[in-house]
C-alpha cells in the first residue's frame, strides 16, 4: 500500500497536493477503526456485558472514524480541475471552487478524526481505570 508519493517537481499544483492529503487521511482514518476495535479488545474483557447504552456509547469513536473517512473520499474524489475541458475565462473561478470545496472537506474530516481519537482515548483509558 503506498502512502505517500513523491510529485513531479515541476507540476506541483496545490490541488494535486490536497488530493494526496485526502489519500493519506482517507488511510489514516479507515485504518483507525480496526486499530481502535484492537485496543478495544485489549482493554475490555471478552465476557464483560455492558449493556446497551454504554455498548453504544463505546460503538461512537467507530462512528465518527467513518464519518471522517467519508469526507476525506469525497474530497478525494472531488475531480481535478482541467482546463483543457472548460474554458478560459471560467478557469481561475472553478479552480477557486475546488480549491475551496477541498479545504472544506479536509477540514470537517480533521475535526471528526480528531474527535474520535479522543473519544477513543477517553474510553480507553477509562476502561482501565
Amino acid at each position: 500500500m503506498t502512502i505517500v508519493r513523491s510529485l513531479p517537481d515541476t507540476n506541483v499544483d496545490s490541488l494535486i497536493i490536497s488530493q494526496s492529503f485526502c489519500r493519506l487521511m482517507l488511510q489514516a482514518s479507515l485504518a483507525a477503526i480496526p486499530i481502535y476495535l484492537g485496543l478495544f479488545m485489549l482493554a475490555i474483557p471478552f465476557d464483560s456485558d455492558a449493556g446497551v447504552e454504554r455498548g453504544l456509547v463505546l460503538f461512537a469513536p467507530i462512528i465518527v472514524f467513518v464519518g471522517a473517512s467519508i469526507l476525506y473520499s469525497i474530497g478525494f474524489l472531488t475531480p481535478l480541475f482541467n482546463p483543457e475541458l472548460e474554458g478560459f475565462n471560467s478557469s481561475d473561478r472553478l479552480r477557486q471552487r475546488v480549491v475551496r470545496r477541498k479545504m472544506t472537506l479536509i477540514s470537517l474530516g480533521s475535526i471528526l478524526l480528531s474527535v474520535g481519537v479522543l473519544s477513543g482515548a477517553l474510553i480507553l483509558i477509562k476502561a482501565h481505570l
